[in-house]
């Protein structure tokens, strides 16, 4: 099923680059803690059975969606979000930073409505809790 994804996903990119991704809307926002506190690291993935765009979450929590060049943003539509930092303590274990619920695209809860319009049309807020 893995296999059938990644596929249907370079086949849609290579589609939009052809079509030198028109229609793609800028689209970024903030990542938090419950707490109220910024997720100071780690990345962030809107996706559809067909298509993805990233992001790198910054220090302070922010982050911009890019598909096939910096900032360029994504097409409209509803997508899946999912958000994931993770790295490796001392003895070789990861260690996540978010609850793992959120880096899993068939468990996390968080969605995303983008859509056409104007600048700050497409800025999303998401609020993510710690490992229990």
């Amino acid at each position: 099923m893995q296999t059938k994804q990644f596929y249907a996903m370079i086949l849609a990119c290579l589609i939009v680059a052809g079509c030198g991704g028109q229609g793609f809307v800028p689209a970024g926002g903030k990542v938090a803690f419950d707490d109220g506190t910024p997720l100071e690291g780690g990345g962030i993935t809107f996706q559809t059975e067909t298509f993805m765009a990233q992001g790198e979450i910054r220090s302070d929590g922010t982050f911009t969606l890019s598909s096939l060049k910096p900032g360029d943003g994504l097409p409209p539509g509803t997508y899946k979000v999912v958000i994931g930092w993770s790295d490796y303590d001392a003895n070789e274990r990861i260690v996540h930073h978010v609850d793992p619920i959120f880096a899993d695209p068939m468990t996390t809860t968080l969605t995303a409505e983008v859509v056409k319009g104007g600048k700050g049309q497409n800025q999303f807020e998401f609020v993510v809790t710690k490992p229990r």
